[in-house]
């Protein structure tokens, strides 16, 4: 795993753990506190990917299944794609509802979406890229591949309000279904040491050095 994924995922599980902390609550977690919710969440990861995965769990991944979306394809950069989508179809329905999808703002933003769609299959999952995958992530670039193709159909076809809405859904829903499914893969094949490098990468992203449980401010 290099290091862009391990920051992806670090980024992730930072985000997730922030949102499970009380919004009034300025108090930093320590170090433990951290180190005890990447284990819950990883171990939960793990618990949903365990049937299918469970040789992975003791025995070292083939180089293969050790590469990532970024080496040899890239499936996070898709579905930033399809998130930077989803989130403009959101904001075109918003001025459909007042002005119908003829309005200038809903073309633009279905044109932005229709671009990002482009990048994702011209540029990120180009068919050399996706061959070399393993069987996991190229399930993952194929089911981001196939909702491209089908939400430019639907985009380039748009006549409805409600159209637009179905089509807002299911790319929110899918690309969701695809982030979620790549995260909890990745974090099934994370060694020990990859675990403690995500661990001091979401203590950065907390605000918070990895010394830092040793103080007593910290522990009060």
């Amino acid at each position: 795993m290099d290091t862009n994924a391990i920051e992806g995922i670090a980024s992730f599980l930072a985000e997730v753990i922030a949102s499970r902390k009380p919004r009034v609550d300025v108090t930093l977690p320590t170090v433990e506190d951290l180190r005890a919710q990447v284990s819950e969440i990883y171990e939960s990861a793990s618990q949903e990917t365990q049937g299918e995965l469970e040789s992975a769990e003791v025995v070292t991944p083939a180089p293969s299944e050790q590469a990532t979306g970024i080496a040899t394809g890239c499936v996070p950069c898709s579905i930033g794609h399809l998130g930077t989508c989803s989130g403009l179809l959101n904001e075109a329905m918003r001025f459909a509802r007042k002005d119908g999808v003829e309005s200038d703002e809903v073309i633009n933003r279905a044109n932005m979406c229709l671009d990002e769609l482009n990048a994702l299959e011209r540029v990120d999952l180009r068919p050399e890229l996706i061959v070399g995958l393993p069987d996991w992530e190229k399930k993952l670039a194929e089911k981001a591949l196939d909702l491209s193709r089908s939400l430019r159909h639907d985009l380039e076809g748009l006549s409805t309000v409600q159209e637009l809405e179905a089509v807002a859904a299911r790319t929110q829903g899918t690309r969701q279904e695809i982030g979620s499914g790549w995260f909890r893969e990745r974090l099934s094949r994370m060694s020990p040491e990859q675990r403690a490098m995500v661990e001091r990468k979401i203590q950065e992203r907390m605000g918070q050095s990895p010394q830092e449980d040793a103080t007593p401010e910290t522990e009060e």
